[in-house]
């Protein structure tokens, strides 16, 4: 089965027009019924209904429209990397990266991509941190940021942000009151976290910490966007445990007080492949913060 075969496919079935279809995938009306004809007799089925008026999917047609559409666009974004690996890179920074935090640090480098190389696009992808470290290794990035100690052969790491674990409470709150809040009172409190699914080491961690504490977290609400904490703690659904430098500015009507009884320090690094280093990559890097601490 070629690829070109289910292009054709894919034009018909969408347009249900087979001098649409030609148009659309760039082909003579006779090559795509071409490819219909020899998919047609691959598969050993009819894919579309045809009369002198009116074109219309089989069932089978519409079973492999369904599959077909899915596919190929996996397709489409495997051959996209492929060019960009194989030529293209210089210019275009992919990075590795999670949202929940990393726009303590992100923002000015990609602002500092814009101003210098304009013609440069800075790729945003969604991952865990240690799937991010892993995908710089592959090179399926070019750039990750990962947590905590980073000791990979391969990759070439630089500390950007310093912080630690911290609790928002309302002002007035018992917690409040403290200078530091021990893990022992803090889980006396609902607490609202991070979703699992965002960083699943991470929040395993932090449970595993203050359950061998002695003090089982109660979370009374996950969030999957970190400005969706300091309301909750507002209307008292509960005081929101996060990292430091996840807000660098007070919020009106909260304060944060650190956390003690287990190691709180949270590192985020940059880590890249060693010896790849284009220019569009050194001025990512540039415009990252170098060791900024938010002790929040």
């Amino acid at each position: 089965m070629q690829l070109k075969h289910l292009k054709s496919f894919l034009a018909v079935a969408q347009t249900l027009n087979f001098r649409q279809a030609a148009r659309q995938v760039g082909v003579t009306q006779p090559a795509v019924s071409q490819h219909i004809a020899q998919l047609e007799r691959e598969l050993g089925v009819r894919l579309f209904d045809r009369t002198r008026h009116r074109v219309s999917l089989t069932t089978a047609g519409d079973a492999l429209r369904s599959g077909a559409s899915e596919g190929l666009a996996t397709i489409d974004r495997a051959l996209d990397l492929a060019r960009r690996m194989g030529g293209l890179r210089e210019k275009t920074v992919i990075v590795g990266q999670l949202d929940y935090i990393s726009h303590a640090f992100l923002p000015q480098a990609i602002t500092a991509v814009k101003k210098r190389m304009p013609e440069v696009l800075v790729e945003l992808i969604n991952m865990p941190p240690r799937e991010a470290v892993q995908a710089a290794r592959e090179g399926r990035v070019d750039v990750g940021f990962g947590l905590g100690a980073i000791d990979e052969p391969d990759l070439v790491h630089r500390e950007v942000v310093r912080g630690r674990w911290v609790v928002w409470v309302p002002e007035g709150h018992a917690l409040s009151k403290l200078e530091h809040v021990p893990v022992a009172e803090l889980a006396k409190h609902p607490i609202i976290l991070f979703q699992r699914s965002i960083n699943p080491p991470s929040y395993d961690a932090l449970m595993t910490t203050f359950a061998k504490a002695g003090a089982p977290l109660t979370v009374a609400h996950h969030i999957s966007q970190p400005q969706h904490g300091l309301p909750l703690v507002l209307q008292g659904v509960g005081v929101y445990l996060v990292g430091s430098y996840v807000f660098t500015e007070r919020a009106k009507g909260v304060v944060s007080r650190p956390i003690t009884g287990f190691d709180t320090e949270l590192v985020i690094s940059a880590v890249w492949r060693a010896g790849h280093r284009s220019p569009a990559l050194k001025t990512f890097l540039d415009g990252l913060p170098r060791k900024r601490e938010f002790k929040g």
